[in-house]
């Protein structure tokens, strides 16, 4: 195998790896907020208030560095893998296309909402 094939797969295992982290954190600290919140409302103890302010600024943070760990990847395809690309560019880019569309989207307009 060429070297540059397996340093390509290096890069994209560790810019990948790096980015696993931060969707699931994310998608765990939004459920939490959520119960936090329902709990706040449910007894009125500022404390679980408080708790939701403290993470929600946590949950942003982690937001922000998924969204600038995930961008790389997608450029990662093209660059890395000309070859594959061209040969599936045109599912592999309507895929994209969607998800940052969709995706990317709703994700800013309801951290908008939230913050």
């Amino acid at each position: 195998m060429d070297t540059s094939t397996i340093f390509s797969r290096i890069q994209f295992a560790f810019t990948i790896g790096y980015h696993y982290l931060f969707p699931q954190f994310t998608m765990g600290l939004a459920l939490m907020l959520v119960i936090l919140k329902i709990l706040y409302l449910v007894r009125k103890d500022e404390r679980y208030n408080t708790a939701v302010h403290f993470w929600g600024k946590i949950f942003a943070i982690t937001f922000v560095i998924g969204v600038v760990t995930g961008i790389p990847m997608e450029f990662q395809f093209g660059t890395n893998w000309a070859l594959f690309s061209s040969y599936a560019g045109g599912i592999i880019a309507q895929t994209l296309a969607m998800e940052g569309a969709f995706a990317f989207f709703l994700e800013s307009a309801f951290l908008g909402l939230f913050l």
